[in-house]
């Protein structure tokens, strides 16, 4: 018991004299102007955040999705295949809604929040392909065909990105081509979901 209140005793101490500091420093012009630059950009920050929370919430909206299957689950005890669906365009996953809100992140919160709100199921209109696809490579895919044909209509896109994925999933290459093929996508370098098996669990 003496040796907690010593050292409790002693962080007081620590604190009076670093708050002491403090109050100095903050009589200095350069750190006054350096804490009220702090006080704006988080400000701005804050705005940041709400403006791009619009900016997704906009997006989600106004697309007319592409749609393919991010994940397919069988669920052996229910009986039941569970789908969900992501926009090849925008982004928007419904795979968000399968887990808890908090483990999520920042982007994927505005998805979840967005979906809740809009859609109950995956039937969120727009082109419904057939297609299973990890959401960052098709999108990754989508990018770079629109980079090149930036006018394309949404039905050439299907059938190109149909026929980019196909070539990917059955043309095998090198680990080394598979990191370099990533890179021209904006992937990380590791990426590894090639394939429908990548989003497909059968256990």
């Amino acid at each position: 018991m003496k040796n907690l209140k010593e050292e409790y005793n002693h962080i007081i101490e620590q604190r009076r004299n670093v708050v002491a500091e403090m109050q100095l420093l903050g009589k200095i012009e350069e750190v006054k102007r350096y804490l009220e630059l702090e006080k704006q950009n988080q400000s701005l920050y804050d705005q940041q955040l709400r403006l791009y929370r619009d900016v997704k919430m906009q997006e989600y909206s106004s697309c007319n999705h592409i749609l393919v299957y991010s994940q397919i689950d069988y669920d052996r005890y229910e009986g039941r295949t569970h789908t969900s669906c992501g926009c090849i365009k925008c982004g928007l996953d419904n795979s968000v809604l399968n887990g808890s809100r908090d483990w999520l992140t920042g982007t994927q919160k505005i998805m979840y929040d967005y979906l809740k709100k809009n859609y109950l199921s995956s039937n969120f209109g727009g082109i419904q392909t057939e297609v299973i696809c990890d959401i960052d490579l098709a999108q990754a895919i989508y990018d770079k065909i629109k980079s090149v044909h930036p006018d394309i209509d949404d039905e050439t896109a299907v059938s190109y990105f149909e026929i980019a994925l196909d070539h990917i999933r059955n043309i095998k290459v090198s680990d080394e081509r598979k990191a370099n093929r990533a890179k021209r996508l904006s992937l990380d370098s590791s990426f590894q979901a090639w394939d429908s098996k990548s989003v497909y669990h059968d256990e």
